[in-house]
């Protein structure tokens, strides 16, 4: 919950596995990986995240899709598959969701490493009528 300039996130869950396709005999670790990090796009886990928030609400939670979470090393994040679905979530839901990142190895010195993203507004219309290029 937005409350004036301070987040609030008390409820988060992980998408379901990927699974590599049934046809590939050979499972390259890049193809799992890159189908993993465009899972908050997907059709199906937006459903699966749809009925999870559903659920919450029926065992009175307060439940509102605020954005998604992912994992870091040493501040490393920042990709293409990173700004797509954080592209989405702010076109798709909500100009106000994050993407929360937690620094694995920062976290692992002592402190709790946690960090809110969003997309400005002039990055969002630069994506959108692709002006961008990670060159």
């Amino acid at each position: 919950m937005d409350a004036k300039s301070t987040l609030e996130i008390t409820n988060s869950f992980p998408f379901p596995a990927v699974e590599p396709p049934p046809t590939d005999t050979y499972h390259d670790s890049n193809n799992i990986s890159q189908l993993a990090a465009a899972a908050p796009r997907s059709k199906a886990n937006g459903v699966y995240q749809n009925e999870m928030i559903k659920k919450l609400r029926e065992v009175n939670v307060d439940a509102n899709n605020v954005g998604w979470y992912t994992s870091a090393n040493l501040g490393n994040f920042v990709n293409m598959n990173m700004i797509e679905n954080q592209f989405h979530y702010q076109k798709e839901l909500n100009e106000r969701t994050v993407a929360l990142v937690h620094d694995v190895s920062r976290s692992s010195q002592g402190s709790l490493s946690l960090r809110a993203y969003r997309l400005s507004p002039a990055f969002m219309l630069a994506y959108k009528e692709n002006k961008f290029t990670v060159e």
